[in-house]
């Protein structure tokens, strides 16, 4: 049995819109909150790491935690950057199929240098690089 087609309340539409817009601006302040956050507690446990006197039994231990923790925040990283993706993606095509036009598309790549390349693999990769700073005291 077939469902009924039924016109869909304008004041639906614009809640929905509302909730799609709110989706995608929390995944995007996520997405940039978890490297911050990483960073700073690798740069507390990478000093406690390498200070003078730190013992190596604890200066390993530290930076054990610190590799964890940017492993861990670098998946994180990836996981709101699919997120955020998808939501965008989902967003715009409301928009273009509610409203015939979407003002959340992303942006083409037509800069002539560093503004066409896009910050999230650099990130990513910075992140992990930073990471694996936390096997460094094995090698002291």
């Amino acid at each position: 049995m077939a469902e009924p087609t039924r016109e869909i309340d304008p004041e639906n539409i614009r809640a929905l819109h509302a909730a799609l817009v709110a989706n995608r601006m929390t995944l995007d302040q996520l997405l940039w909150q978890a490297p911050v956050i990483s960073l700073t507690a690798q740069a507390f446990l990478l000093t406690l790491a390498f200070s003078n006197g730190a013992e190596p039994f604890y200066a390993k231990i530290a930076g054990i935690l610190s590799a964890l923790i940017g492993l861990l925040s670098w998946q994180l990283f990836l996981r709101h950057a699919y997120l955020e993706v998808c939501a965008s993606k989902k967003l715009e095509e409301f928009e273009l199929e509610h409203f015939g036009l979407s003002v959340h598309q992303r942006p083409t790549n037509t800069g002539i240098g560093f503004d066409r390349w896009r910050s999230r693999p650099f990130w990513a990769f910075g992140l992990f690089v930073v990471s694996l700073a936390g096997f460094l005291p094995f090698f002291r």
